[in-house]
């Protein structure tokens, strides 16, 4: 059911609108609250009445509901919080609309304000499941955290190894195959579940020399980074694990 618009007295006073946000630099994720301030044109003694309906749009014109509102006050006040996780980068800019629908001493106005929402920082932390010892599967993961917006992330992680000796015909690395000393496996790509993507590199994805005479402790180095190349809301992000592993 549409309401019916407010009967204007004659000589209703005209009104304006003014929206300000909370954060005038606003990052992928963070909550924010747009304020609405009514204003009489010309100051009267009657109270401002009535109700401020608030809209919120994407770049795409997709709506975004406030989580919750404060309605007008006798002040001429309203506020629309947005909650957290609800504005990306690659969403915006937004605009917040609120418009004043009268009452029957003033009439009705609206006003906007646009906000630009930037790219939250990403940062990978790098886990393994055991230091890698020779010959032994390992299990590293790659968590993501991207600030208020981390349970948003999406994409995928670009995981590589470096290692020494190989096990002959063992698949070393994520998704791909690598052979010979030091190889270096790239672009083994891993899509992100929640903001976890798991690398299992298998037994034998590092073996070491056996031991001899003239080299009693044989050693090797290894290594895996793992990157995360970022999107329009999200940037990118590298984490590494390195060491060296020895008989």
């Amino acid at each position: 059911m549409v309401a019916a618009s407010p009967a204007f007295a004659d000589g209703a006073n005209a009104t304006t609108v003014t929206v300000t946000p909370s954060h005038t630099s606003e990052i992928s994720g963070q909550p924010v609250s747009f304020r609405a301030q009514v204003v009489a044109v010309t100051p009267g003694t009657a109270k401002l009445t009535g109700a401020v309906t608030w809209t919120v749009t994407g770049n795409d014109g997709t709506s975004v509901p406030c989580a919750s509102e404060v309605p007008l006050t006798l002040g001429g006040r309203s506020v629309c919080k947005i909650a957290k996780s609800t504005l990306l980068a690659g969403d915006g800019p937004y605009t917040a609309t609120a418009a004043y629908g009268g009452d029957a001493n003033y009439t009705h106005s609206s006003g906007s304000v646009s906000l630009a929402v930037t790219p939250a920082t990403t940062n990978v932390k790098l886990s393994i499941s055991a230091p890698p010892t020779n010959g032994a599967a390992t299990v590293v993961t790659a968590t993501l955290v991207g600030g208020p917006a981390t349970a948003l992330l999406t994409g995928t992680v670009v995981f590589t190894v470096t290692s020494g000796l190989h096990s002959p015909g063992v698949v070393v690395g994520c998704t791909g195959p690598a052979t010979g000393k030091n190889s270096v496996l790239a672009n083994d790509s891993v899509t992100l579940a929640g903001q976890v993507a798991v690398c299992n590199l298998p037994a034998g994805w590092m073996i070491l020399p056996k031991a001899s005479t003239s080299n009693v402790h044989p050693s090797d180095t290894w290594s895996v980074s793992a990157i995360y190349v970022g999107n329009a809301s999200f940037t990118f992000g590298r984490g590494v694990k390195a060491g060296t592993d020895k008989v």
